[in-house]
């Protein structure tokens, strides 16, 4: 279900030249003060979620859409910060690799039968690596360099955002755009900024 437009999101939104948020805080003020003060906010967190025309929209709209329904299951709340809670122990390395790495490898193996077949063997009616190359260029690209614009890159995306208290768990990972995966997630980290551990957090979204 879609929250109620708005069209100022932060006043920093406001200012003249400011970027496009695609997360910001219906009750920022209250979270902002409550730190200053060090008193205890009881209310949840309004997380309001809004597209960016630089994003894939597809992805933006199915993410949204779970955050919100999560949200309504009364399972989100800000997570506490752990950059080591992606970290799985791979047997294929014997390294400790982010999850998120190895699912994205798992993908590619599956997709071009463990790279064994590459473009100079077959056709594309026998060849599954030519069959799924422009899929298989997106998912490489992250690991190449780093994206600039939605369409270049594929990223293995927590449904549940770890900083939204999900599971790092490989049912909790699916594809998404690489540009619009990271945008959202640095513009939700910034909107919980002030934000304590622990807090519930409610998602609504702006759907234009």
């Amino acid at each position: 279900m879609a929250g109620k437009k708005r069209d100022a999101p932060t006043r920093q939104a406001k200012a003249k030249g400011a970027r496009i948020v695609s997360a910001f805080l219906d009750n920022a003020e209250v979270f902002r003060t409550a730190k200053t003060t060090g008193a205890k906010v009881n209310e949840p967190a309004v997380l309001r979620l809004k597209y960016r025309p630089d994003f894939d929209k597809r992805d933006f709209d199915r993410k949204a859409k779970d955050l919100v329904r999560l949200g309504q299951e009364g399972k989100l709340s800000k997570a506490k910060s752990d950059r080591t809670s992606n970290r799985v122990y791979d047997r294929g390395t014997k390294t400790m690799r982010d999850r998120s790495v190895v699912f994205r490898e798992r993908v590619i193996r599956r997709l071009t039968k463990n790279e064994k077949l590459t473009q100079q063997h077959g056709t594309r009616e026998t060849n599954k690596y030519l069959a799924n190359k422009s899929l298989v260029d997106r998912l490489y690209y992250p690991k190449r360099k780093q994206p600039t614009a939605r369409g270049q890159g594929l990223d293995a995306d927590h449904i549940q955002e770890l900083q939204l208290d999900g599971e790092d768990a490989y049912d909790n990972l699916r594809l998404m755009d690489s540009w619009t995966n990271r945008q959202l997630g640095s513009d939700i980290s910034v909107a919980l900024r002030d934000v304590p551990e622990g807090t519930p957090i409610i998602v609504k979204w702006i759907d234009e």
